[in-house]
C-alpha cells in the first residue's frame, strides 16, 4: 500500500474539541498527505473554514515533506515540528513516532 493510499484509506488516530482537532498518522506517511487530510477534516466539521480556499493555495504542503529527516529518533527529548497559520487557526505538525497534526482555532 503506497503513502498516499495509507492516508486516504485509514482513519487517523485522534480526538477533537470545539477548538482543536488533533490527528497522529503511523508512520511511514507523506506529512503533505497528513496534513492536507487533516485541515480538510477541519473545514468540514467547521463551518468557519468550509468555505475556506484548498490549504495549496497557501502552502505549499509538498515541501513540508522535506522538513523533517525520514529517521526520527523515538528516545530523543525533542520533537521536530512545524507551525504554520491557516485562516486564522494555527497548524502544529509533530514528526516522531507518529506524524501528529493539530489545528486550533482561538489560540
Amino acid at each position: 500500500m503506497s503513502e498516499r493510499q495509507r492516508t486516504s484509506s485509514e482513519r487517523a488516530q485522534g480526538w477533537e474539541t470545539d477548538t482543536k482537532l488533533v490527528r497522529e498518522f503511523p508512520r511511514p506517511v507523506s506529512v503533505a498527505d497528513a496534513v492536507t487530510s487533516t485541515v480538510s477534516e477541519a473545514a468540514a466539521s467547521w463551518p468557519r473554514l468550509s468555505e475556506t480556499p484548498p490549504l495549496s493555495q497557501f502552502v505549499d504542503v509538498e515541501k513540508l515533506n522535506g522538513l523533517f529527516k525520514t529517521k526520527a529518533t523515538d528516545d530523543s527529548r525533542w520533537l521536530p515540528s512545524a507551525v504554520f497559520r491557516f485562516q486564522g487557526c494555527r497548524v502544529t505538525v509533530l514528526y516522531g513516532r507518529y506524524i501528529r497534526v493539530m489545528i486550533e482555532q482561538n489560540f
